[in-house]
């Protein structure tokens, strides 16, 4: 009977062994870099999540939907059907703008920070996992996306209401400048550049559009599916 469990026990490992080993067969170099880039893009907005929230508590209050930033975690992160997301990228765009929209008495943070997970979403095809079988990243859209972060930074700084701007960011503590906001945003316009530039390689090194360094657009880009 014991020889029967230790074949058993062997079986199961084995069987494990082959699946991990075809998976890691089925992925290049380029899938897993590309795996690892998405994680850091989704803890990044995570950690920004979180931040808002807590220079910004109000917001977390008119939330009509959850009663927790972990609840709006949750939701922000959740798994996408991909059969009924807006392929034009035009609904990831509102959710932003209706966050900044002056006369929108609800969470702001909520709304802004839905709409630029979505569009990071749809710069990876709404994947996480990699395969050699897959569809090539488009690395303009990976760029895009940099540009819509970067479009999103502006607006933060510059949209305000009775002269205070609608969600706080970097701020001033004891005579000292947090700039964690700019550090964390800076890591997510770094990590979708360096994606485009790697899809670009390797497709031939085709040319990827960027706007000049210190011009920044108001006008969100389309990230489209």
């Amino acid at each position: 009977m014991n020889k029967y469990y230790i074949i058993i026990f062997f079986s199961i490992i084995l069987t494990s062994c082959q699946n991990n080993l075809l998976t890691n067969i089925a992925k290049s170099d380029i899938d897993i870099v590309t795996e690892i880039h998405v994680n850091n893009a989704k803890e990044n907005v995570e950690d920004l999540i979180i931040k808002l929230y807590k220079i910004n508590p109000i917001y977390i209050d008119k939330n009509n939907k959850f009663d927790s930033v972990s609840q709006v975690i949750i939701d922000i992160f959740k798994k996408v059907d991909v059969s009924k997301v807006d392929k034009s990228g035009q609904e990831n765009i509102d959710l932003i703008l209706k966050g900044f929209n002056k006369d929108f008495n609800g969470d702001r943070i909520y709304y802004i920070c839905k709409g630029l997970y979505g569009m990071i979403n749809a710069s990876y095809n709404y994947k996480n996992k990699f395969y050699l079988t897959d569809p090539k990243l488009d690395a303009q859209k990976l760029m895009n996306t940099a540009i819509n972060i970067e479009t999103l930074v502006w607006r933060l700084s510059n949209t305000k209401k009775n002269n205070s701007l609608l969600i706080k960011t970097n701020n001033i503590n004891d005579k000292k400048m947090n700039l964690s906001f700019e550090r964390l945003f800076g890591k997510l316009i770094n990590n979708q550049e360096n994606m485009a530039r790697i899809v670009s390689s390797q497709q031939g090194g085709r040319i990827i559009q960027k706007a000049a360094k210190g011009i920044v657009s108001s006008i969100f880009l389309p990230i489209g599916f």
